[in-house]
């Protein structure tokens, strides 16, 4: 593994499950000082006779341990749930210096169809279900998401604080909860050009030592699922469906699930799921990959010299591109200043090209007829495509003369001119001549 994706992966894994002190909430202040973050809570309802269901959202708070209320700048409204994530718990605390503006919230129940979750070091009663819920943070700038399961134990003093049920009443309440089993992905869309090696960050963490089961399966188009590798933590056996995806075996036991993708090419685009198992508790994350490579442009000449009256066809060749959506268009520059380019009509595509590494290429050209008024002129091809930032121009000059046919009639014209100027001057000199007086 090269330096640089060795730096990232533990960069990422640095950033992960850290204590911090506790911190005063003020306005734009980070998550690790405030410890408090606005959220909504979000279940569903089901429609009578429909059979349809229908989402129900209630402002919330999530509580880390140490602040026992909302900042009193932030104060809850009567309809407001809070809940309040225990001392002993998982610390989900992920981007310390992430200002809690910047983060976004969601809190759902997660349903065991009615079976009990056994967790080491939690207290659970044989005739009542433990209440489970997931919380999910999401950066809005798309650097990150995690999702931690939070749980109430059914034995607990607290858990006769049940969360109700219908929360579309505007019902409020305080719920104490554990967060026992974290998933963190890097950027839900990552970009990569042909033949790069790619990252794809998943990372966990789990409040106690336990062995654990990891899947990466890709779904390109069409919906087609293709695993690429999978670990089985109680079996320790590794299944590798791709030579060039690797994993960091080294790495797990210390929360790293992260899966590298070498010399990346258009087959590796779609959607990759990471998924994790500890105990009963399943939770999959997605990033997508899109593959983007760069259009290379050229013209068929730099500078092209023509003779008035003459055609020639200007080719701008588009090759390499991925995806296929590029757009090229033919510009003649303004002879003066401050003017705007002329686009040109009468321009030709053809078919775009599949190229053997799966990347498209196609040309765009155009029939100029020479004339002097172009001596000079630029003609510009320009390219844009989803890889650019700024569309490709590439440039030729234009060089126009006189028809050389032209050029040898203004000869001959003139030497006719002058022979006959010749010979008129001949004559006249005779006459003159002949009318003179003789001497004798």
């Amino acid at each position: 593994m090269n330096f640089r994706i060795y730096s990232a992966v533990y960069c990422f894994l640095c950033t992960g499950i850290l204590k911090h002190q506790n911190g005063v909430a003020t306005a734009g202040s980070t998550f690790s000082q405030s410890r408090q973050l606005s959220c909504l809570f979000e279940t569903t309802e089901t429609i009578p006779l429909l059979s349809e269901f229908k989402y129900i959202r209630q402002n919330a708070w999530l509580l880390l341990s140490g602040t026992e209320r909302p900042h009193q700048e932030n104060p809850p409204a009567t309809d407001t749930l809070t809940f309040i994530v225990q001392e002993s718990s998982l610390d989900i605390l992920q981007h310390v210096d992430e200002d809690t503006d910047q983060l976004e919230c969601k809190i759902s129940r997660y349903f065991t169809d009615n079976t009990q979750i056994l967790w080491p070091g939690l207290q659970t009663q044989v005739h009542k279900l433990d209440s489970w819920f997931t919380g999910t943070i999401k950066h809005l700038a798309d650097k990150f998401t995690i999702t931690v399961f939070l749980v109430q134990s059914s034995a607990s003093k607290e858990a006769e604080n049940q969360v109700p049920e219908d929360v579309s009443q505007g019902n409020a309440g305080r719920f104490y909860l554990s967060g026992v089993f974290l998933v963190r992905t890097g950027p839900s869309l990552i970009q990569s050009g042909l033949n790069k090696d790619v990252l794809l960050s998943c990372a966990f963490s789990v409040d106690h030592h336990t062995d654990v089961t990891i899947k990466w399966v890709l779904q390109q188009r069409g919906g087609h699922k293709k695993l690429i590798f999978a670990y089985n933590g109680f079996t320790r056996q590794v299944e590798h469906k791709d030579k060039r995806a690797e994993m960091f075996l080294a790495e797990m036991p210390k929360g790293n699930a992260s899966l590298l993708l070498r010399t990346v090419g258009v087959r590796d685009a779609g959607t990759y799921s990471c998924s994790i198992l500890v105990s009963s508790l399943l939770w999959a994350q997605n990033v997508q990959l899109e593959i983007v490579e760069k259009p290379t442009v050229t013209l068929n000449a730099d500078v092209l010299s023509l003779v008035e009256g003459d055609e020639h066809k200007l080719v701008c060749d588009i090759s390499h591109f991925y995806p296929h959506d590029a757009e090229a268009q033919w510009l003649q520059e303004p002879m003066e200043q401050g003017m705007l380019p002329h686009v040109v009509s009468h321009v030709v595509s053809s078919s775009h090209r599949h190229n053997s590494d799966g990347t498209y290429s196609f040309s765009s050209y155009f029939l100029l007829k020479a004339s002097l008024r172009d001596d000079g002129r630029r003609y510009t091809c320009r390219v844009e495509h989803r890889s650019l930032k700024h569309p490709i121009k590439k440039s030729l000059t234009v060089k126009v003369t006189e028809s050389t046919s032209a050029t040898w009639f203004l000869v001959i014209l003139l030497i006719l001119l002058a022979g006959c100027l010749v010979v008129t001057l001949y004559y006249l000199y005779r006459g003159m001549s002949t009318n003179k007086p003789k001497p004798y």
